[in-house]
């Protein structure tokens, strides 16, 4: 399934700082009263996105289907992403000079009543 992301009123955050918007998944919102920094980015049926919150960015995961949106980082001070690879996120870490830093995807724990169930 092809998403279709698309932003909207994109404005700066801060005086010189970058533009953060509304993200749109499919023509829908995700859940909360977020703006993100584009771009967004599709992998493997789910959107990886830069939040915008007070003192610098999360990194998240969106449902495209419910549009609930999950924070996958500690607070960064600034985060813009450029890829996914082999299992983590490609981000640039400053709005001016900044570097590519790596943020790891975790795997799904195995605790729970779904760990339980995998060991039978």
């Amino acid at each position: 399934m092809t998403l279709d992301l698309s932003w909207e009123d994109v404005l700066e955050v801060g005086q010189g700082g970058p533009g953060c918007g509304l993200l749109h998944i499919n023509g829908r919102q995700p859940k909360g009263a977020f703006r993100y920094l584009p771009p967004a980015i599709e992998h493997e049926g789910h959107v990886y996105a830069s939040t915008f919150v007070p003192g610098g960015f999360e990194l998240c995961v969106i449902d495209p289907v419910t549009l609930v949106r999950r924070p996958i980082s500690r607070r960064l001070p600034y985060a813009r992403l450029v890829r996914v690879e082999e299992g983590g996120l490609v981000y640039v870490d400053a709005l001016v000079q900044g570097q590519e830093c790596r943020w790891e995807l975790a795997p799904p724990k195995r605790g729970g009543l779904l760990g339980r169930l995998l060991k039978r």
